[in-house]
């Protein structure tokens, strides 16, 4: 700051001046605003994010997953946010359930019937199997069948 201020000539900038030493303060001040800005927009992108960054989008997109890697994390939320149903076969659900942080499930296709089987053995909160439900359908391409069946017996067709 004071190297910015110095050639205008609007300030006698001497070392332990009130102005100097005013100078200084506010430069100390912006410093940790400035830190906090960088640290802001670091968690703001998957690729970059250290901490809260990845922890709320995994909240936002299905659940929280702090035992994993920060590595693991981003790649399972590179992995949530790209267009997962281009492949709308076996591997592509099994890659979108894993995303999601499901690690007990299995996935049928009947190609014949047009119809795909998704069974999911995780232990799930109904609001969970709700979301997971929406997001393969919102996935799943209109000529499909897909068919839900979470560890308590309930099928769903979605």
């Amino acid at each position: 700051m004071r190297s910015k201020l110095l050639p205008l000539g609007l300030y006698r900038l001497a070392q332990g001046d009130v102005t100097d030493s005013e100078l200084k303060a506010y430069a100390e001040g912006l410093d940790i605003l400035f830190d906090a800005l960088d640290e802001m927009e670091r968690e703001s992108f998957i690729p970059t994010a250290q901490s809260y960054g990845l922890s709320e989008r995994e909240k936002f997109i299905f659940k929280e997953t702090p035992e994993l890697t920060v590595e693991e994390r981003r790649a399972r939320l590179l992995g949530m946010e790209r267009n997962w149903m281009c492949d709308a076969t076996a591997a592509g659900y099994s890659q979108f359930l894993s995303d999601c942080g499901l690690e007990d499930f299995s996935v049928a296709e009947h190609p014949t019937r047009q119809r795909v089987n998704v069974y999911i053995d995780d232990d799930l909160t109904e609001g969970e199997k709700t979301l997971i439900n929406e997001k393969i359908a919102k996935g799943s391409p209109a000529h499909l069948n897909v068919f839900v069946t979470h560890h308590d017996g309930v099928t769903v067709e979605l």
